[in-house]
């Protein structure tokens, strides 16, 4: 179940076993959803290629391939018909929130982008990761993925500019 703090951030649940979050001043016509879309309009070639490691070494303990961020099924986007944007289930949508979740038998992540007002010219975009593990698998998989997650969203915040 979901946990809401203050200023409606939005996090995977009560019990939380990994937690990032990072900000970046953007335009103030800017909706969450447009923060996620040039977010993860483009991923280095290093990126892309983590993301084909992780899918290779997952199917060995039966997890779902993502394919990375800039490879999206065509009805992904679509938010007419599809609930979905790239391997995330959208939980909540307004213009200054999207909440994006993942579920399996290894671990719950939630990924909350939230704008909050910053000046007359910029909003503030905070992103906050936030990773329950169910069991031995989910916590050997965030290793890698808690070192290298803070690296990899200031990599992606780089398409604001």
């Amino acid at each position: 179940m979901l946990a809401v703090l203050p200023n409606d951030i939005t996090l995977v649940g009560e019990k939380i076993d990994y937690l990032d979050y990072q900000t970046i001043a953007i335009a103030k016509n800017i909706t969450a959803l447009d923060a996620y879309k040039i977010m993860t309009s483009y991923q280095p070639k290093w990126l892309e290629f983590l993301f084909k490691i992780r899918d290779f070494l997952v199917r060995l303990v039966g997890i779902k391939p993502v394919h990375g961020f800039n490879k999206p099924e065509p009805h992904h986007h679509n938010l007419e018909t599809s609930n979905t944007l790239h391997f995330f289930t959208i939980i909540e949508q307004a213009e200054d929130k999207l909440t994006l979740q993942v579920k399996d038998s290894h671990l719950d992540v939630c990924l909350c982008l939230r704008i909050i007002n910053n000046t007359e010219k910029t909003n503030m975009l905070y992103l906050i990761a936030s990773v329950n593990n169910h069991n031995f698998w989910g916590k050997l998989y965030m290793i890698p993925v808690s070192i290298l997650h803070p690296f990899i969203v200031r990599q992606l915040f780089r398409n604001f500019k």
